[in-house]
Parts: C-alpha cells; structure tokens; sequence
C-alpha cells in the first residue's frame, strides 16, 4: 500500500536527521512535580518571570469565568470577548502604535501581517513591491513572506552596507525592510541608527519584529519607542506574547488605519481561526499593566544586573581552555540577556546537553535548522527572577 511506502520514506529522513544529530524531541519540564529534578531554568523565555504570576492567572480565570473557556467562534463571525479590543487599545498605548490586533500566536500575527501586504487579484500587475529581509530573521516571517508572492531579497545579517547594494539594485516604487529588534539566537540587536540611514536614503519602510525585545528594553520596555526617531519610517511591528510577556498570542501594531483594515479583510489566520480565549486576552492584559509600570522597572533592573554579572564572569572565561569558541561573538559590546556559547564539537554538545541536566541545570541545546550550519551552542536566557547564585552554579560546571 501506498501507506508503507510513504513510512518508509519518512522513516528513512528519519534516520539521516538522527544521523545528523539535529533530531529534535520533546523535552518534559514541568513546574509542579518536574521530571528532571530541575534547580535552575537557563532554557525558557520567561525574560521577566511573569509566566507564574499568580496576579496574572487570576486576571486570566475571572476572564474566563466572566466570557467562557472558549470565544466560540471567528473574532470576523462574532466577537464575544470584548475583552479583546480592550487589550489591544491596552496595549497600543503601552508602545505608542494607533492601532493593534491580537492574534493566538506571534507566528500566526506574522502570516497575517504578510497575507494584509499581499496583493488581492486584480492588484497583482500593478503591484510595486519590494522586500528586503534580514536573512537571519524568524522562521515565520519567511513563512509569512513566501506565502505572499512579493518579491523579496535577503541581506546579511545586520549587515547595512549590502542592504545598501540590495536597496540600490531596486527600482520598485515601494521598498519594505524587515528585521527583529533583538535576535533570539544571537542576542544581537539591529542598529536603529543604521536603519534611519537606509530609510532616508531609499524612502524605505520597516516591519520590525520586537518578540524579544517587547518588556525587556532598558528604557521603557519598548525597543520602538527608545529608538522613536525611526517611527516615521515604520509600518508596523509585530509582538510575541510568550516571551517577557510570559504568556502567548501576538500582536501586529501600525500606525496606519489602511493597514489594520488591509488584514481584517485579508488575513486568513484571523479570518478562519477561532478568536483567542477569554482567559488569555485577561492575562496578557494584566501582565502588560505589570511590565509597564514600576515593578516591571525594577525587574527590567533585576535582568540588566544579571546580565551584567554575567558577562563578567564569562569574559573572564573566554581566555581557558574551554569547549566553547568565544571567538563567534563579542561579549565586550553584548547588552541582551540572550548569551550564545556556540560549542566547538557539535558531535558532543548533546553529551554536554545531558551533563547540565545531570547537574540539574536545564540549558537546552540549539542545532540547525534554527541556526547556521556550525554554529550549534547553549543558548544561555537570563531572567529577571534568577539570583547570582544561580549564574556562579552555570560557572561552577562551565569551567
């Protein structure tokens, strides 16, 4: 049958993926009862330590117990959490935008936001567009953009003088560029300064993903409104909720009316998805009112501190004899609590992935496809809820 035959060929991948070392499985990592025997996280991306907040769980319930478990059907069919257009008002005060839309995952904000820039039918032969992406950006913007048959262009990372030469080589009447604000794998931000140079140049627009950056900028919280010289140039930025958030769901936020109404009327994702639950537009809610206040300044402080302590310690290391190449990256100018130790033996980094758990650290290995081809590393996530104690045990097992 046409079953085995279609097994066999997926178990054959299989087999070349394990082959590979870049298996992937689902690790179990449970706060209740977890099954590890884990004493410190170094893996998840709870930035700010919000993703247990019992202030946050409760807003969550009582919206659930106020609207349902459930929305019950296609926000586009019939809204029934007005809790929704609260949290997105909410939220473009929080980061300066006009107008937001939530979405049940930042994944599925990005395919939104690409489907909103497509072209309907009958725009598609009179259609100029032209995308230039930052070639180390989220999986789903790629999705997203390919998805949506605008032409586009990739430029090395963080690199401006090739997307100088790529924005020159256009002639489209409108140019779009994307980057994230703070890059998940390396740590690294974009350079606001940079971008406002090739925007004026090229009368170009930006989509700026801020997933990581959203709750943690030193500033205020928000990458955008820090660097607000580039918002002229911005069309708009999409925010992942999962992250110093600490739940889920995303956010597109613009400036522009056009925009919001362009993925109303064309986003599949919102069109044919069931609306968010009730329980999550009251958390996100709630934990926005958290970030952006003075207790999420002193947890912004909490998180800088660590990361100061940090890269202390490992500067300090990158002279040893160690396993790791601090050659890939320059912590002297790091200033993200993402901290890449890109291991020099990919053979053995899922050895040294069991040791730390052994030790009762969870420090997850990252391989390709997430990353180039020998580049595979811990990535370290500082949070704002761990203590030095937690960092000097991460260094006890590293030297």
């Amino acid at each position: 049958m046409s079953f085995n035959y279609l097994f066999d060929t997926w178990e054959k991948s299989n087999q070349s993926v394990k082959m590979s070392l870049n298996y992937r499985k689902i690790f179990p990592f449970y706060q209740q009862g977890n099954l590890n025997n884990i004493k410190v996280d170094f893996s998840t991306n709870d930035y700010l330590s919000l993703r247990n907040d019992k202030r946050i769980i409760d807003e969550g319930y009582q919206s659930a117990l106020n609207f349902g478990a459930g929305s019950g059907s296609s926000r586009m069919v019939t809204q029934t959490d007005p809790g929704i257009e609260i949290l997105e008002s909410n939220f473009s005060k929080r980061t300066g935008f006009k107008h937001s839309l939530f979405f049940p995952t930042g994944f599925t904000a990005n395919i939104s936001l690409f489907d909103g820039l497509s072209p309907f039918l009958w725009e598609e032969n009179n259609f100029d567009q032209h995308i230039f992406i930052d070639h180390r950006c989220h999986s789903s913007l790629f999705y997203g953009l390919k998805n949506s048959n605008i032409k586009y262009d990739q430029f090395k990372h963080n690199e401006y003088d090739h997307l100088n030469f790529k924005l020159n080589s256009s002639t489209a009447k409108v140019k779009i560029i994307i980057v994230e604000s703070l890059y998940s794998m390396d740590g690294d931000y974009s350079d606001p300064h940079r971008l406002l140079e090739v925007c004026q140049k090229f009368g170009a627009m930006l989509i700026i993903d801020e997933t990581h950056s959203v709750g943690t900028y030193p500033t205020n919280g928000s990458w955008s409104l820090a660097n607000s010289f580039l918002k002229p140039f911005i069309l708009a930025s999409v925010f992942g909720c999962g992250k110093a958030i600490g739940v889920s769901g995303g956010f597109i936020s613009t400036d522009y009316f056009q925009l919001k109404e362009r993925i109303l009327q064309k986003a599949r994702p919102l069109i044919y998805s069931t609306a968010v639950s009730p329980f999550l537009t009251g958390a996100v809610n709630k934990s926005l009112d958290i970030i952006f206040s003075e207790e999420g300044n002193e947890r912004r402080k909490k998180l800088i501190n660590n990361m100061e302590y940090f890269k202390k310690n490992i500067i300090f290391l990158r002279d040893k004899n160690l396993e790791f190449d601090f050659n890939k990256f320059n912590f002297d100018n790091h200033y993200s609590n993402i901290f890449p130790l890109v291991y020099k033996d990919n053979k053995n980094i899922m050895e040294k992935e069991s040791f730390f758990l052994d030790q009762g650290l969870l420090l997850k290995a990252i391989r390709p496809p997430s990353i180039p081809k020998g580049t595979s590393r811990f990535r370290v996530i500082l949070r704002a809820g761990h203590t030095k104690e937690d960092i000097d045990l991460l260094f006890s097992y590293l030297t």
